[in-house]
């Protein structure tokens, strides 16, 4: 239970960088970036086992969201089926390094979780 709302809220948190991820450049994805990796280590914290999962969870889950805003809003308009399920999956599979920064940001957090509280989970 705590595993799935630390991924659910962590991909709500992100969904609002990629959303705005268009219009930033310089060092406003840094600080884009920054925050992706802050949110998922915070699902990495709070998920209880396997935290560097629940971070990369928590970047891909936000992804799917995002292409669930993009592609059946009205950016979807004259799409089919097939091109809207194959969209998303295209913008999944090239979010991937992110989704690899946030297991190293997820296993961070378990890890500072263990290192705070003293008790393995």
């Amino acid at each position: 239970m705590r595993f799935g709302i630390a991924v659910a809220v962590a991909a709500v948190a992100q969904l609002f960088v990629y959303v705005r991820l268009a219009g930033w450049v310089e060092t406003g994805a840094i600080l884009a970036v920054s925050y992706i990796a802050l949110a998922a280590l915070g699902a990495g914290w709070f998920a209880g086992r396997r935290p560097a999962l629940a971070g990369a969870l928590s970047v891909v889950l936000g992804v799917a969201l995002y292409g669930a805003v993009t592609f059946f809003g009205p950016a979807a308009i004259g799409m089919g089926a097939v091109d809207l399920v194959l969209g998303e999956l295209r913008l999944v599979v090239a979010y991937w390094p992110y989704a690899l920064l946030g297991a190293a940001a997820g296993a961070t957090g378990g890890w500072l979780h263990r290192r705070v509280t003293g008790r393995r989970r």
